[in-house]
């Protein structure tokens, strides 16, 4: 579950941030009291004000990596060649489909994994 940011400013306003007037513990349960469907742990007050004496802000900060470069249609695409084609080449599916290899190989391991939990249930 994620947080709004309101909803962590929220729980700072709860601290009295720089006042401290209460505990991380109390604001928590006082949180919980007001949103009894989104719950928050002890650790996740802690978090949002470590988070804001550190930057300023309680706003995610961008994750680092390489974005997805898969669109839901490449995957769809993929996908069809490999259930069309099953022993064509996985340098082949990803050369017909303009992509790396390494992406092939994924959404292969994807659908075995898919396979697998059907077989299992």
């Amino acid at each position: 579950m994620s947080l709004s940011d309101t909803e962590r400013i929220e729980i700072l306003i709860l601290l009295g941030c720089g006042d401290k007037t209460r505990t991380q513990k109390q604001v928590c349960e006082t949180f919980n009291t007001k949103y009894p469907d989104r719950r928050i742990s002890q650790s996740t007050v802690s978090r949002i004000e470590n988070k804001f004496r550190e930057f300023g802000n309680v706003t995610d900060i961008p994750k680092s990596g390489r974005k997805r470069i898969l669109d839901d249609e490449q995957k769809l695409d993929i996908l069809l060649d490999i259930q069309d084609n099953p022993h064509k080449p996985t340098r082949q599916v990803a050369a017909d489909n303009d992509v790396k290899r390494v992406a092939v190989t994924s959404r292969e391991e994807a659908e075995e994994n898919e396979d697998e939990e059907i077989k299992g249930r």
